[in-house]
């Protein structure tokens, strides 16, 4: 995918079309649009509820298309089973005992005491039950490990191709939206954040590890979506943008993740001059909100696109939210550019996070 630099005016004229109310027009082809709705001269189209439903739908989408892969997925991965284990002549059963079940091993020691010390608070009182429902839940989550990369072998071996198109949105690359790595990379990754969510916090190395998995086949694209919980989110997400103008945005960007309980006037100005920026002039663009439009506009893009919460994040068009551990970032990647015909660099086997997956309910979206 190719980033688009485009000026405000045309990103302005864009957003506006996504929530624009339909027009009295001509009665539309049979081939432009199904008909909605007729009322006099007016002419009410699918195609144009849609677009100004926006976000509403999008989010709806994803989840259908969530859906049909997830199944997808599992069709395949069943027949891959059923024929891998008719080839060797045993059950199905039996193969995955051999595959799955054999391979879990037990849980050391001191993962049990981790968990256990974790969690302390959400497990049993008696040390007994406690500990037989950990083991379990580590011996589950192994499992799970084992069953990805069997998965992952017979899909490799198959040689499957999943042509399952998911929805699409068009993030606009703006001139000011800062970025990391080259601009016609073919992985365009657009994060919408907020420097007070803890969440966002938190993926930020989850990011940094993409960036060093992919190298220059990635470009990260920063946008900002400053919610209205976190009083100084927007002062921030204003400041930082200041920073940029004397080339100092992603430090001071990641000053303020490692600040972000204690953002104010006088501590963005104090690390301005930490940062030997022009403190006078990074004062003053603070002061007047030089930046305010573009952190609006930021925002009403992540609105458009059913991005409410924090973090959000767009890669190739297609939507992944919350704080999502990197295999979630690995397996749309990868799968873009194998969609692109082109190399899937190797990666360090990534290992299920229990945080994750854990013995909480915790949801990794800050909204």
């Amino acid at each position: 995918m190719q980033s688009i630099i485009r000026g405000a005016a045309v990103g302005s004229v864009i957003l506006i079309a996504l929530v624009a109310c339909a027009q009295p027009s001509e009665e539309p082809n049979a081939n432009d649009s199904q008909v909605a709705a007729r009322f006099g001269d007016t002419v009410i189209t699918v195609d144009e509820v849609e677009t100004a439903a926006g976000g509403q739908l999008i989010g709806l989408y994803q989840q259908i298309f969530q859906v049909k892969d997830q199944q997808l997925r599992s069709m395949i991965y069943q027949t891959l089973v059923e024929q891998a284990a008719a080839a060797e002549g045993i059950s199905r059963e039996d193969y995955l005992t051999r595959e799955i079940i054999d391979k879990v091993p037990a849980p050391s020691e001191e993962q049990i005491q981790q968990v256990l010390n974790q969690y302390k608070a959400q497990l049993p009182p008696d040390e007994a039950q406690a500990r037989q429902q950990v083991t379990a839940f580590l011996n589950q989550q192994a499992g799970q490990q084992q069953e990805a990369q069997l998965r992952a072998r017979l899909f490799e071996a198959a040689g499957v191709e999943i042509m399952l198109d998911p929805p699409r949105v068009e993030p606009v690359i703006e001139a000011h939206n800062p970025m990391q790595g080259p601009a016609d990379a073919p992985i365009v990754l657009v994060e919408y954040t907020d420097y007070q969510c803890p969440y966002c916090s938190r993926a930020q190395p989850t990011i940094t590890a993409v960036r060093e998995r992919y190298g220059d086949s990635v470009v990260h694209v920063f946008k900002n979506l400053p919610l209205p919980m976190h009083q100084q989110a927007t002062l921030a997400a204003e400041a930082a943008l200041c920073a940029a103008d004397q080339g100092q945005f992603w430090e001071f960007h990641d000053w303020l993740f490692a600040n972000k309980n204690n953002i104010s006037k006088e501590t963005l100005v104090a690390q301005a001059g930490v940062l030997s920026l022009d403190v006078p002039v990074f004062t003053a663009c603070v002061d007047s909100r030089e930046h305010q439009q573009e952190v609006v506009q930021d925002s009403s893009e992540a609105a458009s696109f059913g991005i409410r919460g924090t973090p959000g994040f767009v890669i190739n068009g297609r939507i992944l939210t919350g704080a999502q551990p990197l295999e979630a970032f690995v397996e749309v990647i990868d799968n873009e550019l194998m969609r692109q015909g082109l190399p899937i660099p190797g990666g360090e086997e990534v290992e299920v996070d229990v945080e994750e997956t854990g013995l909480d309910e915790a949801v990794a979206v800050d909204s």
